[in-house]
């Protein structure tokens, strides 16, 4: 069993990371992140700092874009505008799981939890 370096690093939502950690958990060039920094799929916690250091919810986006781009062969443009796409797509589920979950106690025995148009 292969344990990805990026998989056995623990880090809680107050971790900070370095461009080259970055660079080295998310498996992408040095030109890939710049370019998602600049089109805006990645922010640095401080942008104009001479060293850019990133929150460690990063590391899950910068995934993603590697993921992306490597599998559908796509530039960092094309990704950036696919993570704006999933970060939209998992807001919604989130916010559809939250009233479903709400609504539960509302919805009569025997119904369905889908909606009907």
């Amino acid at each position: 069993m292969n344990i990805d370096t990026a998989e056995a690093l623990s880090l809680d939502e107050n971790s900070e990371v370095s461009f080259s950690q970055l660079l080295v958990l998310s498996g992408l060039s040095d030109n890939d992140l710049r370019e998602l920094v600049d089109h805006g799929a990645l922010t640095p916690i401080n942008p104009n700092a001479s060293a850019w250091m990133f929150t460690s919810y990063c590391v899950v986006v910068a995934r993603k874009a590697s993921r992306l781009s490597r599998d559908f062969e796509l530039d960092a443009h094309a990704v950036s505008v696919l993570l704006g796409f999933v970060e939209k797509i998992e807001a919604l589920e989130s916010e559809l799981h939250a009233l479903r979950a709400g609504a539960l106690g509302h919805w009569p025995v025997g119904t369905s939890d889908t909606v009907s148009r």
